[in-house]
């Protein structure tokens, strides 16, 4: 029989333990940090706006006029720079 039983992984850490605590309490405590340990690997989304830069300009501005003009305004002045930044 080569099967491994369910909580080998438990089993082991616990043999390595100084066994302190009985096995039953170990492993309850085993399976929850593994599944803490699991959850806090999860993916994050880090992923940014199209319209970031755009936001954090107005949410740094007066706010004169409202977003959809001030954006507006912003790419289009953003554009600019860069085109004459290339023609220079």
């Amino acid at each position: 029989d080569v099967s491994i039983p369910y909580d080998a992984t438990a089993q082991l850490a616990y043999a390595a333990s100084d066994r302190s605590m009985a096995y039953a309490d170990f492993k309850a405590q085993y399976l929850a940090d593994a599944v803490a340990l699991v959850k806090s690997k999860q993916p994050v989304d880090v992923s940014i706006p199209y319209d970031a830069t755009a936001k954090n300009a107005y949410e740094a501005s007066d706010k004169s006029m409202a977003y959809a003009d001030f954006k507006t305004k912003y790419l289009a002045d953003a554009v600019a720079s860069v085109i004459a930044k290339k023609s220079a």
